[in-house]
């Protein structure tokens, strides 16, 4: 660890990834093989996709749906392992590793730029970065991810953003008497 050289005299409201709050935080299922990091790793605090072998994920779409919605939000889950001799810290899963993709709840984030509550929050299709503006207002490069910012800063500095809410089950498919 090198010398410290700045003095930080207030924490920031919360880190990139992490949850922002206890209300429904919810999860993309993976199927029977999970997600895992693909080729170059996957950045934590950015949309990832699925790609089209159903496990791996990449901070971008798969070649064949280039302009898709992300399957979901890379949260910090202890995945960012050091991989460099001495590495101090990383926020990227290497290959190979599992990843866990967040589809709802509250979580910090970082845009490029600034955030206003209520504005959409936008995935780059290059590397799953996050842009801010108004809903139907796509910046260039970028797909609409569903989510919404909750609680708004300036470019670079966490900010609340909420994901979309969940789907309703329908009563008509729990017919088998099982409890489904």
């Amino acid at each position: 660890m090198p010398f410290p050289n700045t003095v930080h005299y207030g924490w920031p409201a919360g880190f990139p990834g992490a949850w922002a709050g206890q209300n429904p935080q919810r999860m993309v299922v993976p199927g029977a093989n999970g997600f895992r990091a693909g080729a170059g790793g996957v950045n934590i605090a950015a949309f990832a996709w699925v790609q089209a072998d159903g496990a791996t994920v990449l901070n971008k779409p798969d070649a064949t749906t280039p302009t898709a919605a992300p399957t979901g939000f890379v949260v910090r889950s202890q995945q960012g392992l050091g991989t460099r001799y001495l590495q101090e810290n990383t926020m990227t899963i290497a290959q190979g590793f599992m990843v866990a993709l967040a589809s709802g709840g509250d979580v910090f984030a970082l845009a490029t730029t600034a955030s206003v509550t209520g504005q959409a929050v936008y995935a780059s299709l290059s590397d799953g970065t996050l842009q801010c503006a108004a809903a139907g207002a796509d910046p260039t490069g970028t797909v609409d991810t569903g989510w919404t910012v909750a609680q708004g800063a300036a470019a670079g500095l966490p900010f609340i953003m909420t994901g979309p809410l969940a789907v309703a089950r329908s009563t008509a498919s729990s017919t088998s008497g099982t409890g489904n």
